[in-house]
């Protein structure tokens, strides 16, 4: 659970329209719209990229009037749907997977499994990814391949694989020192 208790505001005298902010926005809060940008403050999850990217200084952190909450209940979601999309990633629901927020990685399985089609619907409903956005994004496209879901390409998004689970066969047997298939 993270607890919001900034936004960001963009003063539109400053703002150039370059879309840098844009390009970065974990929760899909900041689009550019006329040359300016604009925040949708109920998505915007603080993470303070925008500002820290933007030249023209265009990008402030406000305190919000009112705190906003990321979490997703779990306990809408049948535990079993959330167990076995965990064991099919190979993965323990109670691991906590985002360091930033302490998000487990049952949170996020339930929030797919509830519907959330991209990284910004997790970012939104459960906070992760909603820090540094490093670790936790991997494993988060892992869950989402498992229950089916197609991402769409994004370069804000690290989909690469970081876990010795996830090397090919054909990796594994040009390797055979480091004993990938004792991992099956």
């Amino acid at each position: 659970m993270k607890i919001v208790r900034f936004m960001s505001r963009v003063d539109p005298e400053k703002c150039n329209g370059d879309k840098r902010c844009e390009k970065l926005c974990p929760s899909g809060a900041i689009k550019v719209v006329d040359k300016i940008a604009v925040v949708q403050q109920d998505r915007c999850v603080a993470c303070g990229k925008c500002s820290e990217v933007c030249r023209e200084d265009a990008v402030q952190m406000v305190r919000r009037i009112q705190p906003l909450t990321l979490a997703f209940d779990m306990e809408s979601v049948d535990p079993e749907k959330i167990q076995a999309l965990c064991a099919q990633a190979g993965l323990l629901p109670d691991l906590p997977l985002c360091a930033c927020t302490g998000t487990t990685v049952g949170e996020i399985a339930a929030a797919i499994i509830d519907g959330a089609k991209s990284p910004e619907d997790v970012v939104v409903g459960t906070g992760a990814g909603s820090g540094c956005g490093i670790y936790c994004m991997a494993v988060i496209f892992k869950l989402f391949d498992c229950a089916g879901v197609q991402i769409p390409k994004d370069p804000r998004w690290n989909s690469l694989p970081l876990t010795s689970h996830d090397i090919s066969e054909e990796i594994a047997k040009k390797y055979p020192a480091y004993h990938f298939d004792s991992l099956t």
